[in-house]
């Protein structure tokens, strides 16, 4: 059977053939001995002169000079080589069983990039085979013969269908369009499969019985082997390596009929647990080529066949099974797959064998097919976004070989697990050569033990295995101190120049090690669970105290004022959050019910937490990412509980005649809850390197050192824990003093804020929204993000679109001076029966003072200090994102799309020279290429005249969009938002 797989367009220039024939004729002299340089330079010549199709024809005439006598005196050599070329198509070069092995598929060059294996190609990769392996390398080149058959017919061989066949082609793309029409199934999220698929959707009938599903991801592939594959899914070869179901390296075909080159119909038995009945299906395969770029293949249900009978007499029942696969080429190595099912098992079937057995079972096939390809493509063509894919495939594999054994062998047989995909990925075939450390840093890196995490100073080609294994521990240890994968496999490598060159030369490699840190992360003893009761824990124990605290004011006889203030405070925080969990998820309530049941139980801090830690995403019907949620959900908790709550209770506590322990307890548990998460979010958002890639002028102060983070994270948590106390103990006693000096302190501090941004134009805050609801808004959040500057000292907030530098440093300077201020009038203005004394004042506000100057030296220290202008900056938000829209690169429209729907204000402050621009001259483009965040929904806040003018034209019609609408009288509340630094509306 021929083994060629024509495909038209070449991928490979002649340099880069070259280089590659190169590198394989190496591996052949290790195994080859008795092949002589002349052999292989004659295969070299013979490669390159394929490369043309005019050279096919006269190969013959030529090839007694191409192939001279005296170059191979083997006559089966040189027939063999003769064959290889003859067989070569228009813009494809294979070799099959050649040179001195004929039983040996040692090379396929092809834009499927899809290349048989081989039991052992070099020394380092020796020590991976052993039997099974050899025997997966039999069943993988089995199916590529029978593979490269079907492919040829695909692309070449004229195909007559009957009446029947184009009606099965007709019904699946009837299905494939009806599941992609909105609306027309209630489709939910089934479960997460690989990244490239994100989510299989289905829906499931109870009544009836009926199971639709759709999914649509890209493979690295020529579709025509895809095609291929999907159709081939179930026939002659099946390699568990690789996932698939079973394994048949004999000659035996399962299929019922072969009626002709581009159909089959095979049975397929479905074993129920008791007492439900066994199921069998009857499918027909059908392909067709639907143009020079796509081909659809159906898996279409029959009723009988003639070869169908029950030979044991045992009870079944007759499935169906309607599969669409619609496959089409997007470029030259990418192809999308679009996955369209109907299945009936016959009848309503319980929910356990749905959720255990169907939709995982839909999963495995979807994932099989992206693992295969994804363990097809050469080292050379790997791109950044196949990192993500190959890691997903390691990880499977680790926990699909950690299945084989015992709690005892698991660390072992994890082991197994990444040396079968370093066995059968032809990427990592070709790396582990190059660097065979590679090994020992994955087999260390599965055991995910926390170790010292040292800077290892070796040289990328000086790497040795200790030095991997050292580098694997500290990753483990640096995943600790992060709350994103992302963010600890950034500080891994920064922080280790030999990944720095190794990233360099694989771009691949960040976002493969980023699966791998999120799987440890998930999964390890101290990870996850560190992280979310680290924090979670802090905030649980904080409401605990609190509530404590608000009952026992309630049974003390003079104190039931505290507790009502605390009960409120704590009714107050929770509608908050209720609020703002509802605005996130009032498109999927039930997601909103957990969440509010999570808040009323004192859980949402550890519900976010894990969320965050596990790599939860935004799902489609939320407005803010988990990140953001629990951001959001940490500030409202501050702000409307712990500060306030923390006043009354220091304040309670002055006036108590005896000073409780059980009080004192509880404020250092709400000081220290308030500084770890004031800490935690600054440390959070600047070691993002999403943030550090967009906004780099603002995040990049914490250095990506171990030592540097930890001691940069505890002088941050200090200095906001000695800020806190001050800041509330200083409060207490002004509200002790004269309670209406307190207000009128907070107003005039809150007010000054306030004019301070309306005058520079800069009041409203990042959101496109109008009238009255947009100014309670701007209102709420720079009220929230005062308070939480003054009380907590969140360095996060010092940015140009929230405080602002030179403000942030403003509000710390009047904060010490409130702090001397408070215990100077206290001393001199208070009057009360119980007041403490001026030598006990002077101890608190120095022991504060000092731990706070101290530790603001420490920060200093340890920060990135070219990040120290961030501190007393005067940009506004127009000034900062100018700078930010003209540092992005051309490969960062979406950062400067966000300023265009999320920030109007902004833009039209700079006038027309940026964003029209900018947008005229790429919309033809986004509108070819469909970038993710060019949606409809951002379409609609483009201005008319900053898109060109046919698609304003082509918009009027499709989106409704209004070509001058009316001006608008210009009403009291649009001149105050022009007076704080809005724009009129119009």
């Amino acid at each position: 059977m021929p083994t060629s797989l024509p495909t038209t367009n070449p991928t490979f220039t002649l340099a880069q053939l070259q280089s590659f024939l190169e590198h394989t004729a190496e591996q052949f002299v290790q195994q080859n001995k008795t092949i002589t340089e002349s052999d292989i330079e004659c295969v070299k010549n013979a490669f390159l002169f394929a490369r043309s199709s005019d050279n096919i024809a006269s190969f013959e005439e030529k090839r007694k000079q191409l192939v001279p006598a005296h170059a191979i005196d083997d006559a089966r050599k040189q027939q063999a080589i003769i064959t290889a070329v003859s067989n070569t198509k228009s813009g494809f070069s294979s070799a099959g069983k050649v040179l001195s092995n004929p039983s040996r598929v040692t090379l396929m060059v092809s834009k499927s990039r899809i290349v048989p294996m081989e039991s052992q190609s070099s020394t380092a990769l020796s020590v991976l085979s052993s039997p099974e392996a050899i025997k997966h390398t039999e069943a993988f080149n089995k199916d590529i013969e029978i593979e490269s058959e079907m492919v040829r017919q695909i692309d070449n061989a004229p195909q007559m269908y009957t009446d029947e066949e184009d009606e099965m082609i007709n019904s699946a793309l009837g299905l494939n369009s009806g599941l992609k029409m909105k609306g027309a199934i209630p489709f939910q999220d089934f479960k997460s499969t690989f990244s490239t698929t994100k989510f299989l959707r289905g829906f499931y009938n109870a009544k009836l019985g009926d199971i639709y599903s759709m999914s649509t991801f890209t493979l690295r592939g020529n579709h025509s082997w895809v095609a291929a594959r999907v159709a081939n899914y179930y026939y002659h070869c099946k390699n568990p390596a690789f996932g698939v179901m079973k394994e048949q390296l004999g000659n035996e075909e399962i299929y019922l009929e072969v009626p002709n080159k581009h159909s089959m119909v095979y049975k397929q038995d479905y074993a129920f647990p008791s007492p439900l009945t066994d199921r069998e299906v009857i499918v027909k395969i059908v392909w067709k080529r639907l143009s020079e770029t796509s081909v659809m293949v159906t898996y279409h249900p029959l009723t009988s066949h003639p070869e169908v009978e029950n030979k044991d007499g045992k009870a079944v029942i007759r499935a169906s099974f309607h599969v669409s696969i619609l496959v089409t080429q997007l470029d030259d190595r990418t192809t999308e797959l679009q996955w369209s099912s109907h299945v009936n098992f016959g009848g309503n079937l319980p929910s356990a064998v749905i959720n255990g057995f169907i939709i995982p079972n839909t999963n495995r096939i979807l994932s099989h097919h992206q693992a295969y390809f994804a363990n097809s493509i050469l080292l050379q063509d790997l791109k950044k976004t196949d990192g993500k894919l190959l890691g997903e495939v390691l990880i499977n594999q680790i926990k699909k070989a950690r299945k084989k054994g015992g709690w005892k062998k698991r660390a072992e047989l994890g082991k197994v697990g990444i040396d079968e995909v370093l066995y059968i990925s032809a990427a990592m075939r070709e790396l582990l050569p190059r660097h065979p450390w590679f090994r020992a840093l994955l087999h260390e890196v599965s055991l995910n033990k926390v170790k010292v995490a040292p800077t290892v100073t070796t040289a990328l080609s000086d790497m040795k295995d200790k030095d991997a294994i050292i580098l694997a521990k500290g990753l483990s240890t640096i995943i600790l101190t992060n709350t994103e994968a992302s963010a600890a496999v950034a500080h891994w490598i920064a922080q280790n120049p030999a990944l720095e060159e190794f990233e360099n030369e694989y771009e691949w490699m960040r976002s493969f090690f980023v699966e791998i840190a999120q799987n440890n992360l998930n999964t390890s003893n101290l990870g996850l669970r560190l992280r979310v009761f680290a924090g979670a824990l802090l905030s649980t124990v904080d409401l605990i105290t609190d509530v404590y605290m608000t009952v026992k004011f309630f049974n003390t006889e003079g104190q039931e004022g505290y507790g009502r203030i605390n009960a409120w405070l704590i009714g107050l925080t929770m509608l908050f959050q209720i609020l703002a969990v509802y605005g996130n998820n009032s498109k999927k309530l039930s997601h909103f019910f957990k969440d509010a049941l999570a808040i009323l139980v004192g859980l949402k801090p550890a519900l976010d937490a894990y969320r965050v830690g596990s790599g939860s995403e935004q799902e489609d019907h939320q407005l803010l990412s988990p990140f953001e949620d629990m951001t959001y959900c940490k500030c409202v908790e501050t702000v409307f509980e712990a500060i306030p709550s923390s006043i009354v209770q220091i304040y309670a506590l002055i006036l108590a005649k005896e000073k409780g322990l059980d009080a004192i307890v509880s404020i250092l548990i709400s000081a220290a809850t308030i500084a770890f998460t004031s800490s935690m979010i600054s440390y959070d958002w600047d070691t993002s390197p999403a943030n550090r890639i967009y906004n780099p002028s603002q995040y990049g102060y914490i250095q990506d050192k171990a030592l540097s983070r930890a001691l940069c994270f505890l002088s941050m948590m200090s200095l906001s824990f000695a800020h806190v106390m001050l800041r509330t103990f200083s409060c207490a006693l002004l509200a002790l003093t004269n309670p209406q000096w307190l207000i009128y302190y907070l107003v005039a501090d809150v007010g000054l804020f306030f004019l301070y941004k309306i005058v520079r134009r800069d009041f409203f805050y990042l959101v496109n929204l109008n009238g009255i609801v947009r100014l309670a808004i701007a209102i709420l959040e720079r009220f929230t993000i005062k308070l939480l500057v003054d009380f907590t000292m969140l360095i996060h907030l010092r940015g140009p679109c929230e405080m602002g530098g030179f403000w942030f440093l403003v509000t710390l300077l009047l904060s010490m001076a409130g702090s001397v201020g408070s215990v100077y009038l206290y001393s001199t203005h208070y009057e009360g029966d119980i007041k403490l004394d001026a030598e006990t004042l002077q101890k608190v506000l120095g022991v504060l003072g000092t731990v706070w100057m101290s530790s603001a030296i420490a920060f200093v220290s340890v920060m990135d200090r070219k990040y120290l202008h961030t501190f007393y900056s005067l940009d506004t938000t127009s000034d900062y994102k100018r700078k930010s829209f003209l540092s992005a690169g051309e490969d960062q429209d979406y950062l400067k799309s966000k300023i265009l729907k999320d920030q109007p204000d902004v833009y039209r402050t700079w006038g027309d020279e940026l964003i029209k621009p900018w947008t005229l001259k790429n919309w033809d483009r986004w509108e070819e290429e469909k970038p993710e965040w060019f949606s409809d929904k951002w379409i609609e806040h483009v201005p008319n005249e900053y898109i060109p003018y046919d698609w304003r034209v082509k918009y009027n019609k499709t989106k409704g969009r209004v070509e001058d609408p009316m001006m608008r009288r210009r009403s009291s509340l649009a001149q105050v938002k022009m007076l704080m630094g809005g724009e009129e509306e119009k």
